[in-house]
């Protein structure tokens, strides 16, 4: 059953009402974690920015689909054509929010064109949490909801209310067994629509993961882990203020 949503969070959630929008950037092929035998962590849920001292990169809400797994609505935001911003100095959801105020909305400042909706679970291995990211929303060219690619991230909590992501690459060497088994067992074994594919899948996910475990660890290593994401979560008394304002970014992109 869904669940309900609170009215503040539900001021966020109206803003997916525009197409959705999923990079290809270091796709996993297969999912990492059962999202039936995950449980959800009530301080990721709500509503975070992510920025750093460079530029926004969005707003995401954590909305508590069940007991295991999150409906994720995110609004990338964009420079625009014109944009000559200064460096932005932000360390908190507040200093978030207050740049945010003070930004140009528009060719000369920030914008948005689309939201990305995902489903999320989380996952421990190797003494490490990841979080994946499974597009929802969108129809594949069979007219099936099959997702074809999954994102991976370690999660980090830095501190109360900020969180660090660092994006898993698949293509690195800890996954080339991995993905050489996965490949010659869908050769062997042709699907015959999305759905039967995706249980194929599903069947070669222990192997990423002990992959996965094995490497999990390596905090240092950059040709396994990216540029961190950092997530700042909004206080409740700001939700709708930041709803407002990421309003006008989305129609500025229009």
């Amino acid at each position: 059953m869904r669940p309900n949503i609170r009215s503040a969070s539900g001021a966020i959630l109206m803003l997916a009402i525009i197409p959705i929008f999923a990079g290809l950037l270091a796709c996993m092929p297969v999912p990492i974690g059962n999202p039936e035998k995950s449980r959800i962590d009530p301080e990721i849920s709500g509503v975070w920015l992510v920025a750093d001292d460079s530029s926004f990169e969005g707003v995401y809400m954590y909305q508590p689909w069940d007991k295991r797994t999150w409906l994720v609505v995110g609004v990338p935001i964009e420079n625009g054509p014109e944009f000559a911003g200064e460096p932005l100095s932000i360390h908190s959801a507040e200093d978030a929010i207050a740049a945010l105020r003070e930004q140009k909305i528009g060719d000369d400042g920030i914008t948005a064109s689309a939201a990305v909706l995902y489903k999320a679970w989380l996952t421990k291995l190797g003494g490490k949490v990841f979080m994946t990211w499974e597009p929802t929303g969108g129809v594949r060219d069979d007219g099936s909801h099959v997702p074809e690619y999954w994102f991976v991230w370690r999660v980090e909590k830095e501190a109360s209310g900020k969180l660090e992501f660092f994006i898993v690459n698949p293509e690195h060497d800890a996954f080339e067994g991995a993905l050489e088994a996965t490949e010659a067992f869908l050769e062997k074994n042709e699907a015959e629509d999305a759905q039967e594919y995706l249980r194929q899948l599903n069947k070669m996910r222990p192997k990423w993961e002990r992959a996965l475990r094995k490497v999990a660890k390596n905090i240092d290593d950059e040709e396994l882990y990216g540029e961190p994401l950092t997530f700042h979560k909004l206080p409740d008394e700001l939700y709708f203020e930041a709803a407002e304002l990421i309003q006008e970014v989305i129609e500025s992109g229009d």
